[in-house]
């Protein structure tokens, strides 16, 4: 112990100078020696002496090497001191790691490591040695050796697990194990960090890549567990530390040991064990687990090393389960067999629970990142300025330190690199993120590329270029891309490739085959393994060709790179062909065992192949041993096999079980087990550390050795570090993207089996198995409810809602809440963690709030049941009390009667016998009640199947009661106030959402419609089996909790954030309200009148309309409830709120914080909607209410000087338009006293409004605003000028009478003043009168179109005839009664009328006449002929009688003529057809011939819709002959056709002719489309309109002729245009006559006409008689003024009826006669040619044109509106008119 401690003192002291007093070669000497005693000694202190000292002096070379100031090395004056390090102390760490790792890599002796050998050699330490050896050490216990072990804590990670030697230990082993201890006490009691190894130059990088990494690959692979777990703990700092120095070497050991380890099923449990304790290690730190992803997953030449790992541990967290079943399964096994299974079964747990630590550790690192930036930014920090001050060297030295500078100046270079690296990366964050997406973009196409290539290689290729991985029309390039995916491809798929003929794809095959040889190496192999080397990337196709020009490319490879082996390529060739078909006879098992080649017959088989010569024997002897001993197969093939022969043992092995004693085979069984997979593991661990070495030598180029020390820092894979920035949205997204989908389906598959702890297990394990198992199942329980937290609050915080949403649910699922079954613990602890998220992490659940509310209402029906249970539980005890008391009576009373019985044995009355019967009876009675008592007490009766659902809800119901408090439930309620905006948002809508699922019974949304089903009866989906206090209501707790939310969150929110929140819970509050149910809908309205009152009690400002909004939904309950109880309750609390926030009197009420201001705008809404409700006591309720509102609006309050001062209160000033409104809600409602007495209301608000001195601050501010105008005040008076104008449209007649006298008193009272001053401004008074015509009477119209089908027919002219239809039957005098139009109509225009007049006599202004003809004008174009009927009588009464004479203008006239002639056009006749309709020679070419000729196709269209209109809109033929007529009693008023005059009355005759063309038009189209009935019922037909037209035309043309003046001024030289004008107007209506009537005369004559045509006819006939007759009367003179017409006249010749000849002709010659003597008369017809005339043909739909040109004649409108007499053009000569009658 001296020495020990001398050395120790010796060791750690340092020179005056700082420097260490011992250095280099006797510093190794110190070590050994202590090492030696170590190694050596029996003391157990002197061991643990040794060992503390050993640990402090390696520790304390470091830690000087670490604290050395910058400026040690500048005292080195040579090179050569220090051997090229850059200080003595660098040089002393070297050497002393060098030394610790070559110790750590002495190889062990093989089978079990015991017995005695020299330690402490000389060869093993450098430096210059003093001794020439050290004595061999006596053999230790193992116990010992362990206890030692463990007496000096190393670490704060896992304990050593026990040894399984059970006797001695080499000392080699003891040596390794203090090497790894000292190594790892070194790395963590340092501060070694990346930047420290990256300034201490290239040697100490060197010996860290090459020894340090080196001894760690060869121990983790060790059989020793031991030496594994100190491995395993090492690799921990390391990766830590200087990972950033380390990529290639980490990527090495990850992916060739640790997964191999992980993925064999060889290696032991207990090793897998350690390498996931390894990962979970490396995982805590997030940084590295971050820089991990970057460096690897995010670089496109690098493997996915984060995501390998995840899935990797998530494998093995499901692995073992299935083999526990299938070993469970096996039924009940004792001995050694039961030991192993109950082992292994163990071991798979511990394993499983492992890698779901290692799963929740990189959950809580993805975690962090994100919650604890700054820390881990303030970590990193002190990380790297702790060294910065020591640690860089000084680079400044002398010229003459030629060496050092030049190291110093690469290392400058390497460390600007590194920096600059770092910062690029930090720079390029979003780029590496990129880069991830991209590259798994590149590996999706990559699994695609594959998925063709194994169906069809060419199309894999194809596709690879496409996507740009390769250059397919590069061989080299598509080689490579062989060789790199050859364990992704099928290996057939590439041989078959590599085998194609040469002229597949011009013979791009076989050169791929040439560049894909050319890219494998062979030199050095023995030819049987380049073989193997070459045929382990592909299987060789079937077809000999192939493989014949597979194996001659290998041949030609092989021999050139390995010349001296073969004299030619041929003779490789051949053998190669030989060796193949060697390895197909040894191994194929269909050929028998005595035809398989042998040895002999190998050799014979190939001899003289080298050119005549034979190979050496030895050659292929060693060849043939190798084939037969090793078989050349793929890997795929070997594993095949493998499993199949496994598969066939335990076949075996169950056969056996069943003839051998089971104890004695399991043993013998599982020992042959084990030590066949610790062969198979052994071979495993060789091809580990033969294939890691490769990867670092192929990676790490080939500059390996000593002269690669200076280089070493140069060139390596680029590190990219993590920056300062909490990781969230550049690198922890990602991550957890990887991370989230396999750790859930580990974390599921354990939270369902319980670890495997589930199922067979409990009936084949023991006692301590378990209550091991049970141990290990909670801890797994809690590992995975961890891992669920974890997960979904990373989720939420990256915003995966995918994830988050697939966590829930598994959580949800996993918590049984409504199945109906029994819950475990389990269970239990996954409510409390459901729970937990709600209350903890409630800002990130986002819509998966939905499953904590669907939980927290079945735990709280479970409170409500074990209530419920303690309730009865109560009741049952009492029961069971009143039973025992009534069964002390009864005793009590049989005691009793049993001494009466004695009694009267002893007694001998007689009467005592009786009354001992009627004591009997009354005792039986008395029992008998008491029986049926005690049975009512009992409880009721249920079925076994009730029954057991009844016990389980009862068990479950204590269970959750006990594991969950009714407080924790309301502190997640609670909580809400402290969520954020968005939090909050979804809360509330999730909460909603469930709330009308249980309501509803279905998953709909938030306020949606679905309450036409009746829910009264409805149960929850979710927990149905248990029972409730009314079983028959739907669940309400959550309709009460958002109640409750609404009251937490009211006050604590600003007002616009509450006004999102109340959104949702008001629609569903409104469709709750709706719902069919009653009892939830009155609930859901008082949850509406407590929130209400809550909320009004915070003041509002002026201009806001919080309230209204808070109250609105109230309004849309009111509108569509069918509950009449909800309605009356509706009410109810609109009289609270009226009574608390809507009285200024706060002696009445007392006087709350909040008054009502927007607020009452609903308020007044719902009291309107009151009204239109069917039942009166609602009704009546809403009208008390609003009247006494008005009262007290409306009352006086004391003025200055005692004179009362009228108020308005609140609702009438500023809410006076939905006082209005409510108002006249009662008046369209159905009860007709409130309707009448609302309208009374309006009268005194329209009183009101018109009184200054009831100006509210509203009015006020609208009257003295910018604008002046009454603009402002008019649109407070629009409401009630609108609500009484659509009041004269209700059905019931006193109401729309009262609402017409009230609409045109308030008009004429307050519109139109009593009276104006002369000469002021009446033009805004004017302008509101129009607007007020405009706006509010003109659309008093539309109710009488709406109402006009229900009255009578149109009545006809007296003096017109029906000849072709009947007049219907009139209505009866009541149904006249009850129309609009017979009611109402006429009173409504005389008092649009009289406002009229009243104006132009108040103001002098004739501007509302055009607005009187307007709406007259709109009854004029009404589809109802009613209403154009009756409008066309009263604007006729208005012309002719309200306006007088004095008040007409010829604009007046031109206004009543354009009506007139407007009425009288036929509506939809087609212009095309009215085009053709002249008899000008000329204008019927150009229409028929022109082009406006229109295409038949559309001329039919146009006909047939003509034809559907007029079959809808018939009525509207009563109009023409009411115009005709109106027209004839206007023109024959003397006093208006004095103010007519002769221009308006031409065109209104004009406009009668061509309306009667157009009628007969008409006509002919509907014959020839519709099946006409004679005599029907219905509207005038068009014929009977034109033949009243031409009769009253006929009247006017003669009125005209009376007039002797104008008639004979046409004789003069030069006639006036009136006289031109009236000729010409009565010559072309007495043509047009003549010419209709001659062409019906020759159908009749030709018997073509059709019934209604002969029927016109006869009316014709008729009319040219009295034309006839009247032309006789009139005086010779005036017909001699008409001498222009003989022509015309002429065409009467061509009739049949020869009396018409005679008398016509007796006119033509006096016309004649009279008239001037240059008048041709023309020579009357004779009898030949008036036979000869054919009748013309009747028209029809398709010659149309031609039969209208022979009768039609060119209009005339006499003068055209604004047309001057000078404008009319003169009489043409009698010449020109018989010419052209001869035309005709």
């Amino acid at each position: 112990v001296a020495a020990i401690k001398f050395l120790l003192t010796t060791g750690c002291r340092s020179m005056p100078d700082d420097d260490a007093l011992l250095r280099g070669t006797h510093l190794l000497q110190t070590i050994r020696v202590l090492y030696h005693v170590f190694l050596t000694t029996e003391t157990h202190n002197n061991k643990t002496t040794a060992r503390a000292a050993l640990q402090q002096l390696t520790t304390s070379v470091f830690q000087r090497m670490l604290l050395m100031p910058a400026s040690a090395t500048a005292t080195a004056t040579n090179a050569s001191t220090n051997g090229g390090f850059p200080s003595p102390n660098h040089r002393d760490a070297f050497l002393v790691l060098r030394s610790l790792c070559k110790l750590s890599m002495r190889t062990l002796p093989m089978h079990n490591h015991y017995g005695v050998q020299t330690s402490g050699s000389n060869a093993m330490w450098d430096g210059t040695t003093t001794a020439d050896g050290v004595p061999t050490s006596s053999p230790k216990r193992v116990s010992s050796i362990m206890d030692d072990a463990a007496a000096t804590p190393i670490s704060s990670g896992h304990p050593n697990p026990p040894s399984t030697v059970s006797s001695v230990v080499h000392p080699a082993l003891e040596s390794k194990v203090l090497a790894l201890e000292l190594l790892l006490y070194v790395l963590q009691n340092t501060r070694m960090t990346s930047g420290f190894l990256q300034s201490a130059g290239p040697q100490l990088q060197y010996a860290v890549r090459n020894y340090l990494c080196v001894s760690l690959l060869k121990n983790c692979t060790s059989e020793n567990t031991t030496v594994v777990s100190l491995s395993l703990r090492l690799f921990v700092p390391i990766i830590r530390n200087f990972r950033s120095h380390l990529k290639t070497e980490i990527e090495a050991f990850v992916t060739n040991v640790f997964f191999v380890i992980l993925d064999s099923t060889h290696s032991s449990p207990e090793h897998k064990s350690l390498v996931v304790i390894l990962f979970e290690e490396i995982c805590s730190d997030p940084e590295t687990l971050a820089e991990i992803f970057l460096n690897y997953d995010c670089d496109l030449s690098a493997v996915d090393l984060f995501h390998r790992i995840v899935n990797t541990l998530a494998k093995v967290a499901r692995s073992g389960l299935h083999d526990d079943t299938k070993v469970s399964s096996m039924g009940f096994v004792a001995g050694a067999g039961a030991q192993h299974m109950e082992k292994l079964r163990t071991e798979n747990r511990t394993l499983r629970l492992e890698a779901m630590r290692a799963l929740r550790q990189i959950l809580a690192s993805l975690h962090g990142s994100i919650t604890e930036p700054m820390k881990l930014r303030k970590k990193r920090q002190a990380s790297k300025e702790t060294p910065a001050e020591n640690e860089e060297p000084d680079f400044g030295q002398t010229p003459a330190e030629s060496p050092i500078k030049t190291k110093t100046t690469d290392e400058l270079e390497d460390s600007a690199e590194i920096t600059l690296e770092t910062k690029g990366s930090g720079e390029t964050k979003s780029s590496l993120v990129a880069m991830y997406d991209s590259k798994k973009k590149r590996r999706k196409e990559e699994s695609e590329a594959a998925l063709r290539f194994n169906r069809k290689p060419a199309a894999g290729i194809k596709y690879a270029a496409e996507c740009g991985h390769i250059d397919a029309s590069d061989p080299e390039d598509v080689a490579r891309y062989l060789l790199k995916n050859k364990d992704v491809f099928e290996k057939t798929q590439i041989g078959e490739y590599l085998g194609r003929e040469p002229e597949y794809q011009g013979g791009f095959s076989l050169k791929v085959l040439h560049a894909y040889v050319n890219e494998m190496e062979f030199e050095g192999l023995v030819f049987d393994d380049a073989i193997r080397l070459y045929l382990s990337n592909f299987r060789l196709p079937g077809e000999a060709q192939k493989i014949d020009r597979i194996m001659e490319k290998f041949a030609e490879r092989f021999t050139t790179q390995n010349p001296s082996v073969f004299a030619t390529a041929d003779v490789a060739f051949i053998l190669a062909f030989s060796i193949i078909m060697l390895n197909t006879d040894l191994h194929n098992p269909s050929i028998k065992e005595e035809r398989r080649m042998t040895k002999e017959g190998f050799i014979r088989n190939n001899r003289g192949i080298s050119d005549g010569q034979d190979l050496p024997e030895e050659l292929l002897t060693s060849i043939f041993d190798r084939i037969q001993s090793n078989q050349i197969s793929l890997k795929e093939d070997d594993d095949a096999r493998a499993k199949e022969s496994d598969v066939k043992k335990e076949a075996v092995s169950a056969t056996i079980q069943k003839a051998l004693n089971p104890t004695v085979f399991f043993s013998s069984h599982y020992d042959e087990m084990n030590k066949n997979r610790e062969e198979q593991f052994q071979k495993e661990r060789e091809q580990i550390v033969r294939t890691t070495e490769s990867m670092l030598r192929r990676k790490g180029g080939k500059n390996a050795g000593r002269h690669a020390i200076k280089k070493s820092g140069h060139h390596r894979a680029k590190f990219v570090k993590t920056e300062d920035s909490g990781l969230r949205d550049e690198y922890v997204a990602p991550m957890f993207d990887v991370t989230w989908g396999p750790t859930l389906a580990a974390f599921s598959t354990a939270m369902e089996s319980a670890n495997g702890t589930m199922g067979a297990l409990l009936s084949i394990a023991t006692d301590a198995e378990l209550e091991s198992a049970a141990e290990n199942a909670a801890e797994t329980i809690e590992t995975c409810l961890t891992g669920f937290r974890l997960a979904i609050s990373t989720a939420g915080l990256c915003g995966n809602e995918v994830a988050r949403d697939a966590f829930m649910l598994a959580l949800s699922r996993f918590t049984q809440l409504g199945t109906g079954i029994m819950l475990e613990p389990r269970h239990v602890r996954c409510i409390q963690t459901l729970l937990q998220l709600g209350r903890e992490d409630g800002e990130l659940l986002g819509n998966t709030w939905e499953h904590v509310f669907k939980a927290l209402s079945e735990v709280n029906r479970f409170h409500e049941l074990f209530q419920l249970m303690a309730r009865n539980d109560r009741v049952a005890a009492a029961a069971a009390e009143r039973r025992r008391q009534r069964a002390e009576e009864r005793q009590l009373k049989l005691e009793a009667r049993e001494e009466r019985r004695r009694l009267r044995e002893v007694s001998s009355d007689d009467g005592s016998d009786v009354d001992s019967v009627m004591e009997d009876s009354t005792v039986q009675t008395e029992e008998t009640f008491s029986d049926e008592d005690i049975f009512n007490d009992d409880d009721d009766f249920l079925f076994d199947d009730e029954m057991d659902k009844r016990e389980i809800d009862e068990i479950n119901a204590r269970i959750v009661y006990d594991a969950v408090s009714e407080e924790y439930l309301e502190a997640i309620y609670q909580r809400s106030s402290t969520l954020s905006s968005p939090a909050i948002a979804d809360f509330v809508f999730q909460l909603c959402r469930v709330s009308r699922m249980e309501i509803s019974g279905y998953g709909g949304h938030v306020g949606s419609s679905a309450n036409a089903i009746d829910m009264s009866s409805s149960r929850r989906q979710n927990g149905t089996n248990g029972e409730q206090a009314h079983p028959n209501q739907p669940n309400i707790f959550n309709l009460q909790k958002i109640v409750e939310v609404t009251h937490y969150n009211m006050d604590s929110r600003p007002r616009l954030v509450f006004a999102e929140i109340w959104a949702t819970v008001a629609a569903h509050l409104t469709s709750t309200s709706l719902h069919s149910n009653a009892a939830v809908a009155m609930y859901a309205v008082d949850s509406f009148r407590q929130l209400s009152i809550q909320y009004l009690h915070r003041e509002e400002g002026t201009g806001f309309e919080f309230q209204r909004k808070f109250l609105k939904p109230l309004e849309t309950v009111m509108a569509r409830c069918e509950h009449v109880d909800i309605r009356e309750l509706l009410v109810n609390c609109v009289e609270r709120i009226i009574f608390m926030f809507g009285r200024d009197d706060d002696e009445i009420a007392p006087k709350p914080t909040g008054r009502l201001r927007s607020g009452w705008r609903p308020v007044l809404t719902i009291l309107g909607l009151a009204g239109r409700d069917e039942e009166e006591s609602i009704a009546k309720h809403g009208f008390s209410l609003l009247t006494s509102q008005l009262r007290e609006c409306l009352s006086f309050e004391e003025g200055k000087g005692g004179t009362k001062k009228p108020k308005a209160g609140v609702p009438l000033a500023e809410r006076f338009v939905d006082i209005v409104d409510a108002l006249l809600m009662y008046v369209s409602g159905p009860h007709t006293s409130m309707s009448l007495v609302s309208i009374d209301h309006l009268v005194t608000l329209s009183s009101f409004l018109a009184d200054e001195d009831f100006s509210g601050p509203l009015l006020l501010k609208q009257r003295q605003g910018a604008d002046q105008s009454d603009k402002g005040e008019l649109r407070l008076w629009w409401p009630i000028l609108l609500g009484l104008s659509r009041s004269i449209g209700d059905r019931r007649k006193e109401v729309r009478l009262k609402s017409l006298v009230t609409l045109l008193g308030v008009i004429n009272q307050h519109f139109i003043p009593e009276e104006f001053v002369q000469g002021g401004d009446s033009t805004e008074a004017i302008q509101t009168l129009l607007l007020v015509f405009r706006g509010v009477l003109t659309p008093v119209l539309e109710h009488a179109e709406v109402d006009a089908d229900a009255g009578p027919k149109p009545a006809l002219p007296k003096d017109f005839v029906r000849f072709s239809t009947k007049q219907p039957n009139p209505l009866k005098p009541d149904d006249r009664e009850t129309t609009w139009i017979e009611t109402t109509f006429e009173s409504f225009m005389d008092g649009c009328v009289t406002l009229c007049m009243r104006s132009i006599g108040v103001f002098r202004d004739d501007s509302l006449v055009e607005e009187i003809f307007a709406m007259l004008n709109t009854c004029l174009l009404s589809d109802s002929a009613v209403l154009a009927v009756r409008g066309l009588r009263r604007l006729q009464l208005f012309v002719s009688k309200d306006l007088g004479v004095s008040n007409i203008s010829d604009d007046t006239w031109a206004t009543f003529s354009h009506m007139l002639r407007r009425c009288l056009s036929v509506r939809g006749l087609p212009a095309s057809l009215m085009r053709s309709n002249s008899i000008n020679g000329s204008d019927s070419a150009s229409s028929i011939d022109g082009e406006e000729h229109e295409n038949p196709e559309t001329e039919a269209e146009d006909i047939a819709e003509f034809v559907a209109e007029e079959n809808i809109l018939g009525d509207r033929r009563y109009i023409g002959s009411n115009v005709a007529a109106t027209i004839r009693d206007v023109m024959s008023d003397t006093s208006l056709g004095e103010t007519m005059g002769p221009r308006w009355r031409f065109f209104l005759m004009s406009g009668l002719g061509k309306a009667v063309k157009e009628w007969e038009r008409a006509a002919e189209i509907l014959a020839s489309n519709q099946t006409r009935k004679s005599s029907e019922l219905g509207p005038p037909d068009y014929v009977e309109n034109a033949i009243y037209g031409r009769k009253l035309i006929l009247k006017l043309c003669f009125q005209l002729m009376s007039d002797r003046d104008l008639m004979l001024a046409n004789l003069m030289d030069d006639p006036p245009a009136s006289s031109v004008s009236a000729l010409k107007l009565v010559k072309e209506q007495t043509q047009s006559l003549l010419v209709i009537f001659i062409e019906k005369d020759g159908l009749v004559v030709a018997k073509e006409a059709q019934a209604w045509e002969r029927t016109q006819l006869t009316q014709l006939k008729r009319l040219m008689n009295e034309m006839i007759a009247l032309l006789k009367e009139q005086d010779r003179d005036v017909l001699g003024s008409m001498y222009t017409m003989t022509p015309m006249l002429s065409m009467c010749m061509q009739c049949s009826d020869e009396r018409m000849h005679r008398e016509m002709h007796s006119l033509i010659q006096i016309m004649m006669k009279e008239g001037p003597q240059t008048a041709v008369s023309p020579a009357p017809p004779t009898k030949k040619s008036m036979s000869s005339v054919t009748p013309p043909a009747p028209p029809s739909l398709a010659g149309t044109q031609a039969s209208h040109a022979k009768r039609t004649e060119p209009e005339s409108n006499g003068f055209a509106h604004g047309q001057t007499e000078e404008e009319v053009p003169k009489a043409r000569p009698v010449v020109e008119e018989s010419a052209k009658v001869a035309d005709v």
